[in-house]
């Protein structure tokens, strides 16, 4: 089971807290795992990786894992993998900060060509105490091409001793030279029953007692996120002031809807009920949910609907995200709505959506969108 850091700047920080510090530990991406962990048995290292996926699937978690194994002094080999030791002086390094020899870079903020020459100086020293220097550079994309027209000399020609992690979400803005000297990985987003096992996880750790059903809520707000979902998580404990957290305080505090409220709005919209659905909307700012998350949530289960009316068989794909109970509502949905209608409705909410985020009048773009949708 994955041990808290020494380093954690705050307890109920809790995607800082419980990260991963062996591969078994990892929530899924079980192809990225088995890969890396046959490379470094077989000593098959290559000098350049990146790890593209969405933000909060362990992206730069499975680096610095990936860092810490590769530099083991006593890695622990099995059939089914290796992992590190977690205790030599070069783990104990990297699990606290400290190491010399792991470098990281937030590209997001260190873009420039400056700060990639002062990388490639660094480069030609070899490891303080390790053996490979590992340079991680998050959020690669933001490079300039100045910048990565420097980096692709050094992936070209790099040192023996140095390995290189590239951690985007955006895989797409880097350029062809640099994605042809790479080795990829694409990080999936996390299914609701995986977050919802490591959030019983850290439940069960913490002495906390949440229902069942927020915790199923918490995982379907992080939309396949384990950070999101940790962090979510770590914002209602500290708002609990016994750790006992109910699906009503997680739509008050978090400002969310439950699935059986979206449902009850998606009901008037498949009536064509713009007067009714207009009153949810006011009924829902009044117990102060937030009008934003309403029409997002709700143009996300339209689209799933929208799939569901042209292929049946879409719903054995929901069952990780929803219940039974919540697959047979989609589907009754799915064949009461006209599928115009649905289409006229997912263009007009996510038109809508940028405009309540910043409107004085956060329910007037989604009652102008409902009505525009309706008088055609």
């Amino acid at each position: 089971m994955p041990k808290k850091e020494q380093n954690s700047t705050h307890p109920l920080v809790f995607y800082r807290a419980y990260r991963p510090q062996r591969f078994a530990d990892f929530v899924n991406q079980e192809a990225v795992k088995q890969t890396l962990q046959n490379a470094i048995l077989l000593n098959r290292i290559a000098h350049a990786y990146l790890f593209a996926g969405v933000r909060g699937t362990g992206k730069t978690t499975m680096a610095r894992l990936f860092a810490k194994t590769v530099n083991c002094v006593n890695p622990k080999k099995s059939k089914t993998g290796i992992e590190p030791c977690g205790t030599c002086e070069s783990c104990t390094d990297i699990e606290q900060g400290k190491s010399l020899d792991l470098i990281e870079i937030d590209a997001a903020s260190n873009r420039g060509i400056d700060e990639i020459r002062e990388l490639k100086e660094g480069i030609k020293f070899a490891p303080v105490k390790t053996k490979y220097k590992v340079f991680i550079v998050d959020e690669a994309h933001m490079l300039t091409m100045q910048a990565f027209n420097a980096l692709l000399k050094t992936l070209e020609e790099p040192p023996e001793h140095a390995i290189f992690v590239l951690a985007t979400t955006e895989s797409g803005k880097l350029p062809a030279t640099i994605l042809s000297r790479v080795q990829r990985f694409d990080f999936k987003r996390l299914s609701s029953r995986d977050i919802v096992k490591k959030l019983k996880d850290i439940e069960q750790k913490e002495g906390i007692d949440i229902e069942p059903q927020a915790l199923h809520h918490i995982a379907r707000l992080a939309e396949g996120s384990i950070r999101d979902a940790e962090s979510l998580f770590s914002q209602l404990v500290a708002f609990s002031s016994d750790k006992k957290i109910t699906l009503d305080e997680v739509e008050q505090i978090i400002g969310s809807i439950r699935f059986e409220k979206l449902h009850e709005f998606l009901s008037h919209l498949v009536k064509r009920d713009a007067a009714a659905s207009i009153r949810y909307l006011a009924g829902a700012q009044n117990q102060g949910l937030q009008i934003y998350e309403i029409l997002r949530l709700a143009t996300t289960l339209l689209e799933k609907i929208l799939v569901l009316k042209m292929d049946a068989g879409y719903v054995s794909e929901l069952e990780q995200e929803f219940s039974e109970e919540e697959r047979k509502q989609l589907g009754e949905l799915a064949a009461a709505f006209d599928q115009q209608m649905l289409r006229r409705l997912i263009r007009e909410f996510l038109a809508a959506l940028p405009q309540t985020k910043r409107s004085a009048l956060p329910t007037l773009p989604a009652e102008l969108a409902i009505l525009e949708t309706f008088s055609q």
